[in-house]
């Protein structure tokens, strides 16, 4: 069985500073089926552009088959605000943290939630 998606390319995640994380959301497209556990990547290559391509192949591929896909900007990268200062930096771990507590809360969402990543994905 497969479901259709949606996707919501416009969310933002509010941090306690005020900087804004923006993400895109692939939802298995089926609210009588969920909620939805939920797959989440945080890099800063930009996910409205440079990565669009592979990040669309990635995650409708997952919500077709019921797991949501959620695609961060990290701080100060992308559409999200605030300035990155380095690689790997804690507010970036903070961040994230907040963000999975945030989608937790999500009536889609099972609270089930997993991270992946290579290289920079791989250390966020």
């Amino acid at each position: 069985m497969t479901y259709p998606i949606r996707i919501d390319r416009k969310v933002w995640v509010p941090m306690e500073d005020g900087t804004r994380i923006a993400l895109t959301l692939y939802l298995p497209d089926a609210p009588s089926d969920g909620p939805f556990p939920a797959v989440v990547e945080s890099l800063p290559y930009r996910k409205d552009d440079d990565c669009f391509a592979r990040d669309y192949r990635t995650y409708t591929y997952l919500a077709e088959r019921g797991i949501a896909g959620v695609r961060i900007d990290i701080r100060g990268t992308g559409a999200s605000t605030g300035i990155i200062s380095d690689e790997y930096v804690e507010h970036e771990q903070a961040d994230n943290l907040a963000i999975m507590e945030w989608l937790e809360t999500q009536v889609w969402c099972t609270g089930n939630l997993g991270m992946w990543g290579i290289s920079w994905g791989g250390f966020s």
